[in-house]
């Protein structure tokens, strides 16, 4: 018993959802790294002499008899050159398109992602905020996405760093910009300079899950390296878009009042025919159903005491004819154009189907 839902009758409505993580200098297990970008020349660049940062345990090899060796670490090794240059490139670099807060600063080049997150991120006020900059090193940490998911949450950013006799607070202002917690009120105000305590700091760069932190001060040239006895610790909100599905199942007076049960037909044997020997192949047509070798079909293996082929019950029970006699409501299905059942709901407790009534049923789940 098929019934079409109309397009009136269904709606799909997403939502987001978050969860909160935290993670330390010591995770580097998990992909957060705390890593350092150095600007220099890549003339005569030499992997075995370059300044790079390891982690993980240290493994090697040897080969051809001892005489040489492949080493590697298990969480990777990251050259500090070109992590610099990779970040400057992808989010530092500054395109042509003028600029309609400022007659002398350009939007920086936000390479892939969001672009109407272009520096500050649907920020009205600028106060005197200062284009986005990067100047010879920069503290880079990095959040694997099967953490972060779609993005991280604008405004739940925080980073607490220990590394030094100062505890640095970096927090996002829900437009990609970190600054230093302890001068929360000067940056609010918009009353910044370009290397100021109460400037910004660096950037987080939401759908990649990458933080920089570029302000060259000595209160902040160690965040987010992992130096010192204590480190740095860091606490997010991944975000998941989910979707709320909604059906209106609507049947009609004298519709549907029929049961499928096997319980009113003589012997239990229900309405399905399958022929011995045989499998039901669907071709598109319900009206037109196949068979062929059911052996594959039954289960457990056709070898067991099994049947292999159903007769349909031709002859109902006496009860089916008393005038109280009804169907009853218990399970509604969801199917696709193909008729494959993609969602089945359960009733708490069955309704019986009066014919002189319309009914409607609201199925709704999320994903």
């Amino acid at each position: 018993m098929f019934k079409d839902i109309s397009p009136d009758d269904r709606s799909v409505k997403e939502f987001k959802t978050y969860k909160k993580f935290t993670f330390t200098h010591t995770d580097s297990g998990s992909g957060v790294f705390g890593l350092e970008g150095i600007s220099g020349s890549f003339h005569n660049f030499l992997t075995g002499s370059a300044a790079s940062q390891s982690f993980g345990v240290y493994n090697a090899e040897s080969k051809s008899l001892g005489k040489s060796w492949d080493t590697w670490y298990s969480n990777g090794t990251f050259y500090k050159i070109p992590l610099f240059y990779q970040i400057r490139n992808c989010y530092y670099r500054y395109d042509t398109i003028p600029n309609p807060k400022s007659d002398v600063a350009r939007f920086p080049l936000y390479s892939g992602g969001n672009w109407t997150r272009k520096y500050p991120y649907n920020r009205e006020d600028w106060g005197s905020v200062v284009p986005r900059e990067i100047h010879d090193s920069v503290n880079v940490i990095t959040i694997p996405q099967e953490y972060f998911g779609e993005e991280v949450k604008p405004y739940s950013f925080k980073m607490t760093d220990d590394s030094s006799d100062i505890t640095v607070e970096l927090r996002d202002d829900g437009y990609g910009q970190l600054y230093d917690f302890n001068f929360s009120s000067s940056f609010a105000a918009g009353t910044l300079t370009a290397q100021g305590s109460g400037s910004c700091i660096g950037n987080i760069f939401y759908e990649h899950g990458i933080v920089a932190i570029t302000n060259t001060g000595s209160r902040y040239t160690s965040a987010g390296l992992g130096t010192g006895a204590d480190g740095w610790e860091i606490e997010f909100q991944a975000t998941k878009t989910s979707y709320e599905y909604s059906y209106l199942c609507s049947i009609g007076e004298y519709q549907l009042n029929a049961t499928t049960n096997p319980s009113v037909v003589v012997g239990r044997s229900g309405s399905i025919q399958i022929p011995t020997g045989s499998q039901y192949i669907y071709d598109g047509n319900m009206d037109n159903p196949q068979y062929d070798n059911t052996i594959n079909l039954i289960m457990p293996p056709a070898t067991s005491s099994y049947k292999t082929s159903y007769n349909a019950g031709t002859e109902y029970e006496n009860f089916t004819t008393h005038s109280e006699f009804g169907a009853y409501i218990t399970t509604i299905g969801l199917y696709n154009d193909t008729n494959e059942l993609m969602a089945i709901a359960k009733l708490s407790n069955p309704i019986k189907k009066d014919n002189d009534l319309p009914y409607s049923f609201l199925v709704r789940f999320d994903s």
